[in-house]
């Protein structure tokens, strides 16, 4: 049997280790047979947003920062003008 370490909040594990303590079972039993049934198909995460998705998601519907732009698009054209601006720094060196 393979060995591994995941990585979960603190409070996942938690609930997860109490439901578990209740079911008369591991959480190590509960990860192996969730994994195998994922594995056969039995269960699927394509249809699930990516967390990447989500807290994209969450950001644009937080008040704040995030609230009126897409962070993806912002950041991209804010790497744009930081490339602009470098230039124009580079070519005022070289005119100098």
């Amino acid at each position: 049997m393979h060995r591994t370490t995941i990585n979960l909040s603190e409070s996942v594990f938690q609930q997860a280790r109490i439901k578990a303590l209740r079911e008369d079972v591991t959480v190590s039993e509960v990860v192996r047979d969730l994994l195998a049934r994922w594995v056969a198909g039995e269960i699927d995460l394509a249809t699930r947003a990516s967390t990447r998705d989500k807290l994209a998601a969450l950001a644009r519907d937080a008040q704040g920062m995030w609230a009126d732009r897409d962070p993806d698009i912002y950041l991209a054209a804010s790497r744009a003008r930081l490339k602009e601006r470098d230039q124009e720094l580079t070519d005022a060196r070289l005119d100098a």
